[in-house]
């Protein structure tokens, strides 16, 4: 196949543009690394060529990174190592041409594809969306492997290169520009103008452009293991540790911290090679291309054209509902909020202008570009101006009749085309839909709490939602930058099914002696971003509870609510966080265990680490099993990312069912029939667990 074509006019200035004649993205595979070293000896000769422009003839993409299969599919530690040495040794070709080499960069410009960049004397791209630059090894648990590491900390520096690979970063245009990663950025239209004047400047005053890239700060001169001691801190917070790429990031910048880069780059493939071959990188690839797969996904069988959302109403300006406005204000669009009275509107108002503090704090958006997008939100008491809106979405109460009576309004105001949505975390869908006049354009749109950092969508049709319905919600919260995933109308849809018997069981053990406060602390060490008990204080104990009796009132015995939550809610009324008091006292600092909850509970018992994760987890992954036998989702992989996504299930584990495959479907189910004869029916192993044990069968 061929890669690469190559021009030069007249003058010297040669081009050699990147384009796979079958028509695929550019990625920096195997064969394209072959043709590209071909390539590079028959130009180290060229005595003819002044400079050398390196492009990408594919709209919206420069080099999107290595071939990800190829990764994936690296299993011997030797093998990696090899492999990742030939393609730094292609790449060093490029540094070593005897004619300056400029990046043309104007699009997608992500790991090997910025590797390849960082080997060019100069770089330059455009502004355009699609540009982005970035090295987000780390995210698939490997670090860069083709010189990443030891080009970018000589270009920008110590402390931005770390800043970069730690946080795999995808930088726009201007704010590469910003940190020297790239030399010039600028508008798409100018492009052809700017590589002309610049090709002219490298040519006759390169200095110039050199000197305007940053230099060492003094820190870096002459202490860089304080950097070295505040990144791994930083590091350790996030990760607890379980993550090795990031730590591994960390030892080969102090190992090779006053190295020259070939000595360097053989340590950096090293370390690349050891990570490649673990569990965790291949868990994390996993759930990467779950996550590719997800975007293409319509939600609907047939082709349908959805609908183009403009205009939506939010009914309801709780948590939910204010979260809901400030997503879909963020991305332009005109957001309509219902308020039960005016007294409403400031805190409302105030919580989304919270958010886009946060988002302008960031660096995201400028404080005017928040300030237009806060402008696009108007709101009433009144079921009035909803004539016009393609999309309305209630998040009141999680009471049926309640609900349905705002659908019978809702239907009497808004056109017969839009599209009515439940944000309900647990109601039957098609049950919520029975009075409706034109039940085909209702359906779930599950949101998790907070909106505005949580990436699932959980779309849920009832038995009447039509195509059409289904595929607009689906591409809407695309757009929103959320990730939608279609699940089946159950009571808990998808998530919260699963979720809601580890809290629950969580709390049984509480009932039984065991300190919360360990329980919390074992899941912690487990990878779960917090304990059940620090979940059900952040939720909301009432928001929690309710839900819980939905959940009981429709799987009946094995899904009871635990009496520790019934108490801690009813008899003691508290509400968690919000409320200041829950499990933890929620005050100033870090929340400490509620004495009066611990009180509760007359014996104390102490539970082996292992029986608490069995209890908690297996639990879970046995719910996911019948979810799997009732087809309320696709499949493991999608059941996977919706857990990873909506409950923070560690991603280095690959997913619930992932991590039921590492720990073996037979273990589990003899685990589960144990439990099940001392605790009861609730652990009886799901009929799909038993025939994968008996067949000796995975999930993946």
């Amino acid at each position: 196949m061929n890669f690469f074509d190559f021009t030069m006019d007249s003058s010297g200035i040669a081009t050699l543009c990147f384009s796979r004649e079958d028509g695929g993205v550019n990625i920096l595979s195997s064969e394209a690394l072959k043709a590209l070293d071909a390539k590079l000896d028959e130009l180290k000769t060229a005595k003819e060529i002044r400079l050398l422009k390196i492009s990408s003839a594919k709209e919206g993409i420069f080099i999107a990174g290595a071939d990800i299969a190829e990764i994936e599919g690296l299993r011997d530690e030797e093998e990696a190592y090899e492999k990742v040495r030939e393609g730094q040794k292609i790449l060093s070709k490029l540094c070593a041409l005897p004619f300056p080499t400029l990046s043309i960069i104007d699009g997608a410009c992500l790991g090997g594809g910025l590797e390849l960049a960082l080997c060019c004397d100069y770089r330059i791209c455009t502004e355009d969306a699609k540009t982005k630059l970035g090295l987000p090894e780390v995210n698939l648990g490997v670090l860069p492997g083709f010189g990443g590491t030891q080009r970018l900390k000589r270009l920008v520096g110590l402390s931005k290169a770390l800043e970069l690979i730690l946080g795999a970063k995808i930088l726009k245009g201007k704010k590469a520009e910003k940190l020297g990663l790239v030399d010039g950025c600028v508008p798409k239209g100018y492009l052809a103008f700017k590589e002309k004047s610049f090709v002219e400047e490298i040519l006759n005053h390169p200095e110039e452009i050199v000197k305007k890239r940053p230099t060492k700060t003094v820190i870096e001169r002459f202490a860089p293991q304080l950097i070295f001691y505040i990144a791994r801190k930083n590091v350790m917070a996030k990760t607890k540790g379980k993550y090795p790429a990031p730590l591994a990031v960390l030892e080969l910048f102090e190992r090779t911290q006053y190295k020259e880069v070939e000595s360097g780059l053989s340590e950096e493939a090293r370390a690349f090679a050891n990570l490649v071959v673990g569990d965790i990188c291949k868990n994390l690839i996993g759930l990467f291309y779950t996550s590719e797969a997800l975007k293409k996904e319509r939600g609907v069988k047939r082709k349908v054209n959805p609908v183009r959302i403009n205009i939506l109403t939010v009914i309801g300006a709780g948590v939910m509902g204010s979260g809901i406005v400030y997503q879909f204000s963020l991305i332009g669009k005109l957001v309509r909020m219902k308020l039960r009275g005016y007294e409403q509107a400031g805190s409302t108002m105030k919580s989304i202008q919270k958010m886009y503090d946060a988002v302008i704090k960031r660096g995201r958006l400028r404080p005017d570009e928040a300030a237009m997008r806060m402008g696009h939100i108007s709101y009433t008491t009144a079921f009035d101006g909803f004539k016009n809106c393609d999309l309305l979405i209630e998040a009141i109460v999680e009471n049926i009749e309640a609900k349905q009576e705002l659908y019978a309004q809702l239907e009497a105001v808004a056109d017969e085309k839009a599209i009515i949505a439940s944000n309900t975390s647990s109601l039957c869908i098609s049950m919520l839909s029975e009075k409706m006049a034109h039940p085909g354009r209702f359906v779930g749109m599950h949101f998790f709490n907070p909106v505005s950092k949580m990436p699932l969508v959980e779309i849920i049709p009832g038995k009447k939602s039509s195509d059409k319905t289904i595929s607009t919600v689906v591409e809407l919260v695309k757009e929103a930058g959320k990730t939608p995933i279609v699940v089946g109308d159950c009571a808990g849809f998808l998530v919260n099914r699963i979720l809601l018997p580890y809290i629950n069981e969580a709390a049984r053990l509480c009932e039984e002696g065991a300190d919360f406060e360990r329980i919390d602390r074992v899941i912690l060490d487990f990878g779960m971003p917090m304990g059940p008990f620090a979940l059900a204080d952040e939720v909301g104990l009432d928001v929690g509870y309710k839900v819980a009796k939905v959940l009981e009132e429709a799987y009946g015995e094995r899904m009871k609510v635990s009496s520790i939550l019934d108490r801690v809610y009813h008899q003691m009324q508290l509400l968690g966080k919000k409320g200041g008091k829950g499990f933890y006292i929620h005050t100033a600092g870090k929340p400490k265990a509620n004495e009066e909850v611990k009180n509760l509970v007359y014996s104390k018992r102490t539970f082996e680490a292992q029986e608490i994760l069995d209890r908690s987890i297996l639990i879970m992954v046995n719910e996911a099993a019948m979810c799997l036998e009732e087809k309320i989702v696709e499949n493991a992989h999608y059941l996977d990312m919706a857990m990873v996504m909506g409950t923070g299930f560690p991603p280095f584990r690959g997913g619930l069912l992932r991590y039921a495959d590492a720990i073996g479907i037979e273990r589990i189910v003899i685990t589960l029939q144990s439990l099940s004869t001392n605790y009861g029916l609730r652990f009886e192993p799901a009929r799909l667990l038993q025939e994968m044990a008996r067949d000796k069968k995975t999930f993946y």
